[in-house]
């Protein structure tokens, strides 16, 4: 290629070219590099082999796991104060839903165990709401599901699976997904400005930085909310909750 330069002298400017053995190195490399993120991802993918179910207590929880494991199971309403777990096998894999104690006192013991310790095996929280007593417990709702998506970290997926919506005063999960949010919104106000007068040692992080103005689609993994009720004869059963799981 000829370049005029500015004195009118002629130079002849030939293009860079990247010798072909550095090229297939580098596509070697790289290939290899995909190789060993895909099989790192796999690997990864198939230690996280436990869907969570949480909630507050009396949220029918334990009456929805019930129902996974046995579709004939009759409603039992009860205060449960321990784990209870079911192994299914989805697509050929090994796979655990585990229902974890709604009880207030236990909150330590599920985010060291689940939220922290057993983390990289989780494949999705499930988060359990009363659709009709929620106008009175949003705050309560808010706070553990704030506390249960921050301590998850980042990639678990959570599902808000909107309850007993058989109920005359059940709230809609549009209803419910907004009014969370606002709530959240101002959890991220109240806990940004308690940061600002601690020390260190009392340092804990925020949900996101959008304080007051909190979207869900702030959040870096995906939040879905579906309408459910584990009472037979219901026009919504469990088939948002079968569906995410794939059982």
């Amino acid at each position: 290629m000829e370049q005029m330069a500015s004195d009118g002298v002629e130079i002849d400017v030939k293009p860079m070219m990247m010798e072909p053995t550095a090229v297939a190195v580098i596509c070697a490399v790289i290939a290899v590099l995909a190789t060993i993120a895909f099989f790192l991802f796999r690997a990864l993918r198939d230690k996280a082999n436990t869907f969570l179910i949480v909630g507050l207590s009396d949220s029918g929880k334990t009456h929805i796991f019930g129902k996974i494991a046995n579709k004939n199971l009759e409603p039992v309403t009860y205060t449960s104060f321990q784990e209870n777990v079911l192994d299914v096998e989805i697509k050929g894999k090994h796979m655990k839903v585990v229902d974890f104690p709604g009880a207030e006192r236990l909150r330590k013991q599920l985010v060291e165990k689940w939220l922290k310790k057993e983390r990289a095996s989780l494949r999705g929280i499930a988060f359990v709401v009363d659709s009709s007593s929620f106008s009175k417990r949003a705050r309560d709702v808010a706070e553990f599901l704030y506390d249960v998506a921050l301590e998850s970290g980042k990639k678990i997926p959570i599902l808000i699976a909107c309850n007993k919506q058989d109920h005359g005063l059940a709230k809609s999960s549009q209803v419910i997904r907004t009014s969370l949010e606002k709530e959240i919104g101002m959890i991220n106000k109240t806990r940004a400005a308690a940061l600002t007068t601690t020390d260190g040692s009392s340092f804990r992080h925020t949900l996101t930085d959008t304080g007051a103005n909190f979207s869900w689609e702030d959040l870096p993994k995906p939040v879905e909310f579906v309408e459910c009720c584990a009472v037979d004869g219901a026009s919504v059963g469990l088939e948002g909750i079968r569906s995410w799981i794939k059982i």
